[in-house]
């Protein structure tokens, strides 16, 4: 399921994008709404979401404000703005947003950025399958946060496990989507799961609570940086 916050003061408005997120896929949705961005903000400290629905003006605080908590801890989650003036538009993409959509929210309107979220989000993606110990594993690509390697031993790190399998690298880059970054001879990561970007080190997120660092080598570091930032803008 696919975690949705959707704020919005005006609960009638909010009301119309959750049937709209509904009637597209009741299935693989799950969605909160706040009428009140200081309570989704609040919110924010002990939990996250997949996927972030903004309305950009609000009395006290402004959409963009409230993005700008949220890339405090999630660098890529997609966070679509809703609005009805496009004057915001450029300090919107500040914030690595991945859609603006002018008000009313329509199918027309909202459903192609759905579409791309569940394309981004590895909903509809290959799984990455594997064996050890003649047990045959398959996880989808977006809930793996890091492989670490060495020499043919491969670690995969999830939030609530960590599998082995055996691997050369390139072997192992040819089976993982473009999301993945390799940030260091030992170290391939999620790119959807980075917190941070330090000088020498990536921040992931294992979950709402829980981060690893990630060392970044000499090697790797400006190809990996520069990956990183082309995910982020993708988003946009």
């Amino acid at each position: 399921m696919l975690k949705v916050a959707v704020c919005d003061d005006v609960p009638v408005l909010a009301e119309v994008i959750e049937n709209l997120i509904l009637e597209y896929d009741s299935s693989i949705f799950e969605i909160d709404v706040f009428n009140n961005p200081f309570r989704l903000i609040e919110f924010l400290k002990s939990n996250t979401y997949d996927l972030f629905i903004l309305d950009i003006e609000f009395g006290n605080i402004s959409g963009i404000e409230i993005a700008e908590a949220i890339r405090e801890n999630n660098l890529t989650c997609p966070i679509i703005f809703i609005t009805s003036f496009n004057e915001y538009m450029e300090r919107a993409f500040k914030v690595n947003t991945f859609d603006y959509i002018l008000k009313p929210v329509t199918k027309d309107k909202l459903y192609p950025a759905l579409n791309r979220t569940i394309k981004y989000l590895d909903i509809d993606d290959s799984k990455f399958t594997f064996t050890f110990n003649k047990i045959f594993y398959s996880l989808s690509h977006s809930e793996i946060i890091y492989f670490e390697k060495n020499k043919r031993r491969v670690l995969i790190h999830t939030a609530s496990d960590t599998y082995e399998t055996l691997l050369q690298t390139n072997a192992l880059l040819s089976k993982i989507n473009d999301n993945f970054v390799q940030v260091h001879t030992s170290y391939i990561v999620n790119a959807r799961h980075i917190k941070k970007v330090s000088s020498n080190s990536i921040t992931a997120n294992l979950d709402e609570t829980r981060t690893v660092e990630i060392p970044m080598s000499r090697k790797f570091i400006d190809s990996a940086r520069k990956q990183i930032l082309m995910k982020i803008r993708e988003l946009m």
